[in-house]
């Protein structure tokens, strides 16, 4: 009996001390009354707002759940984030005003906000107009944070974020705004020098559909994040000095007037600012400095929204790709080695807008500019100080009156231009001009425009004067002065060759139909490859005729320079693949056309061993081929295209990154350019950190794969990483398309987050390829994190009591 009894008190005791030490465990969140949404200390509060109204100034907010505000009129610093232990963000909803902030800082961090439909802060007085504002020295900022913010509903054409005086917005720790469709500006500054900054920091901003993403004259520095401004309904942006760097991604487009108008625009460390579709100019700055790490776009702007559409004015300074307007003595540069294109802009490819202005730059490629609003100086419109490199692209622009690739403008200032000669291998694009090779610069002014094609029978005649004013040493040209008129095409004189005059050389990547695709693909990949030259017209010299006299110079079909007999009888045409490294050669697949025919492999040698450090080179006696009448006469009249196509595989470990491919022609007077065919591949790369201390934490296990279209996991696309002793896990090799991320084990200690978060690449990925995402986590309870002294000693109080239970019932049974 007494043995059945001390069992049953050992059974009784097992309970009690599993039961203390289940409720150690147990977030302090089950003690809150049922239905309470936040809390301050230990005190728990049903509603938000009436935390709100309790808290004290610098006090602390926990959710413990999603909540609704009816809005938040604040003269007292306030946090508001997410409790410990929570599965997932909660969200707070705001349901009739947004934020009024009186001189305080307000911190939202690890939730989610939704304001959608507000018009006006609770201070209806005077910021009835906007859905944030804020007094003198006021911040707001989102720490891991997604925060909407949709005007769609609204009825007094808001503003979005209203800012006065030395306020500041941080995004920060993969946090995203996004504002869309305000009929008012995005984020605006009310003027004066009041300090208003904006700080990104490895976040998300996202303007769409509002008046203006940035109005005002502040500070916005980009740090490893994402900016896009779309299809604003004014400017996208107005007089912001922008710092841009470490891998960040500024995107403007089609915004309805400028696209990014800056004071100041620094770009450094692998940054990239794309300026597209905007109605007026897509850059308009008053200094503009680019390093050589760098990319910037400006495509496609001035055209009043639509690309094929007709722009009204026709102002030399109008709609130009980047309009300067100098301020002072303000220096710009655009270092050489930065990636830096362009084109396809209906004003002036660059227009310096005052004396004042001095920008030096040391590459770009500035081609097809100013067909519908240029005046003067398509490619470059100049009355200012503009150095250009030798290795400048400028070429293909056109001009209304005067100066179809540099206008060199008169004006009371002093001012420099200087230029290099006319690159290898330029060739006029055909519209409105001819298809012949560029062969140097040419005198291009008002009323004597070049002109090498004059019907001189029917009475025109033809412009063909050369500028030639360059330094032997630097193979430059420099011309300063304050009246002197420069207007220069690049063109060519009288003996005009055609582009096909001799074997070209084009390359891109193709689908397994022949469609021309994207180049990204994954690790492991197979990569197919199209060379494309051209049977050269300068061939008919080299074929022997079938008179044998000594004396014959030239050959009847000829259009170029003949060469001698002797020369003749042989055309070596030899084209060269050179690929990176992490790209392998499958030499099997390699295959050589003439037209549509496939060239037997007899007519033509494959080296994979060269000399050079090609991966492979192709040869071909052309004079052979005509000799067996492959290649005819009208092949040669034609330009036949000679294609050579083969696959590559890019090889299993290849880390995100650029892999470039360049191919060239070699000939027998000379060889073609070397385009270069850049094969991308991307990464993923998470960062786990303990949310309080941002230690990096070792041990969480992600899950990353894709979905069909139906929204299924696709089995196969599953990968499975694991966080290192630095918070870190990287996955490589990965093609373009949309990924889910989602954690399926938490460091010990702490809580596991359910989210899926989702990446598109390569919208989101820098320019070094790598898409970062932070994952931050709480701790859970036991560990030590706030919250924790009522379950603790509540489950002190039950262990303490089953000790005495204990030993009261050892010492009755030991009396027995």
């Amino acid at each position: 009996m007494k043995q059945q009894k001390h069992k049953l008190i050992k059974r009784v005791l097992s309970v009690v001390l599993s039961l203390s030490m289940a409720l150690c465990l147990i977030p302090s969140t089950v003690f809150a009354a049922e239905g309470d949404v936040a809390k301050i200390g230990d005190t728990t509060y049903a509603t938000l707002d009436g935390a709100v109204e309790a808290a004290t100034d610098g006090a602390t907010i926990e959710l413990l759940a999603d909540a609704t505000t009816n809005g938040l009129n604040l003269s007292k610093k306030l946090t508001i984030k997410a409790a410990e232990g929570l599965a997932e963000k909660p969200t707070i909803t705001f349901t009739q005003y947004g934020i009024a902030l009186w001189g305080k800082a307000l911190t939202f961090e690890n939730c989610n906000v939704v304001m959608n439909g507000i018009g006006s802060t609770p201070y209806t007085a005077e910021w009835g107009w906007t859905t944030i504002c804020a007094s003198k020295d006021a911040s707001l900022t989102l720490n891991n944070v997604n925060m909407t913010m949709d005007a769609t509903g609204t009825t007094n054409s808001p503003h979005a974020i209203y800012f006065c005086n030395n306020n500041v917005l941080n995004i920060e720790n993969n946090s995203n705004l996004t504002i869309k469709n305000y009929a008012n500006d995005a984020l605006e500054w009310d003027g004066g020098n009041g300090g208003y900054n904006v700080n990104i920091t490895n976040s998300t901003y996202i303007s769409d559909n509002n008046r203006s993403g940035f109005t005002g004259t502040f500070y916005a520095t980009i740090d490893q994040s994402t900016v896009k401004v779309l299809n604003s309904t004014g400017n996208g942006s107005n007089g912001t000095y922008y710092t841009i760097q470490n891998n960040s991604k500024v995107v403007f487009d089609n915004n309805e007037t400028w696209g990014i108008s800056a004071y100041r625009i620094d770009m450094t460390n692998n940054s990239s600012l794309t300026a597209t579709n905007n109605g007026y100019s897509g850059v308009w700055t008053r200094i503009l400095n680019v390093d050589e790490t760098c990319t910037l776009e400006v495509l496609k702007n001035g055209y009043s929204g639509s690309f094929t559409g007709v722009a009204a004015s026709t102002s030399a300074a109008s709609n130009a790709g980047i309009s300067f307007y100098g301020n002072g003595t303000y220096v710009s540069e655009i270092k050489a080695g930065a990636d830096v294109t362009i084109k396809n802009n209906a004003g002036p490819g660059i227009a310096t807008l005052q004396g004042v202005a001095n920008l030096t730059i040391g590459s770009a490629t500035i081609t097809n500019n100013g067909s519908y609003s240029a005046k003067y100086g398509g490619g470059l419109y100049n009355i200012g100080t503009v150095a250009l490199g030798a290795d400048v692209v400028i070429y293909n622009n056109h001009a209304n009156t005067a100066g179809d690739d540099i206008y060199f403008a008169p004006t009371s200032n002093a001012r420099t231009v200087s230029f290099g000669e006319v690159g290898n291998k330029w060739a006029l694009d055909g519209d409105p001009d001819c298809e012949h090779l560029i062969d140097g610069w040419y005198d291009d002014s008002e009323g004597t425009r070049w002109e090498a094609h004059a019907d001189t029978e029917a009475g025109e005649t033809n412009h063909i004067e050369e500028f030639t004013k360059f330094d032997e040493e630097t193979g430059l040209a420099t011309i300063t002065g304050t009246t002197d008129i420069l207007a220069l095409k690049a063109a060519h004189g009288l003996d005009a060759q055609d582009k096909t005059s001799y074997p070209g050389m084009d390359k891109v990547i193709v689908t397994d139909n022949g469609d021309v695709k994207e180049d990204t693909v994954a690790a492991g990949d197979t990569v197919n490859f199209k060379l494309e030259s051209n049977v050269p017209d300068d061939l008919t010299n080299y074929i022997i005729p079938d008179v044998k006299d000594p004396e014959v110079v030239e050959n009847e079909i000829s259009t170029l320079a003949n060469v001698p007999i002797e020369d003749r009888g042989e055309y070596s045409m030899t084209i060269h693949d050179q690929m990176d490294d992490a790209l392998s050669l499958n030499p099997e697949s390699i295959e050589v056309k003439i037209g549509d025919a496939v060239l037997d492999s007899q007519y033509y040698t494959v080296n994979t061993s060269t000399a050079d450090g090609c991966d492979f080179e192709i040869t071909m006696d052309l004079i052979a081929l005509y000799k067996a009448g492959i290649i005819t006469e009208e092949d040669i009249a034609s330009a036949t295209p000679i294609t050579v196509t083969y696959t590559a595989t890019l090889k299993e470990d290849a880390a995100a990154g650029s892999y470039e491919n360049t191919a060239w022609v070699t000939y027998p007077t000379g060889e073609s350019e070397k385009p270069v065919v850049t094969v991308d591949t991307y990464g993923i790369t998470i960062f786990k950190y303990d949310s309080a201390t941002n230690a990096g934490l070792e041990g969480a296990v992600f899950e990353i794969y894709q979905k069909d279209e139906s929204g299924a996991v696709i089995t196969d696309s599953k990968v499975e990483l694991t966080s290192g002793d630095d918070g870190y896990a990287t996955l490589d090799g990965l093609d373009s398309g949309t990924y889910y991320i989602k954690e399926t084990k938490a460091p010990e200690g702490y809580v596991c987050s359910d989210q899926e978060l989702t990446v598109t690449i390569p919208d989101q990925a820098g320019t070094d390829n790598i898409v970062t995402v932070n994952f931050a986590n709480t701790q859970i309870p036991h560990t030590g994190g706030m919250g924790t002294t009522l379950y603790t000693v509540g489950g002190a109080a039950i262990v303490a009591a089953a000790a005495v239970l204990f030993v009261v019932s050892r010492k009755k049974w030991q009396s027995k």
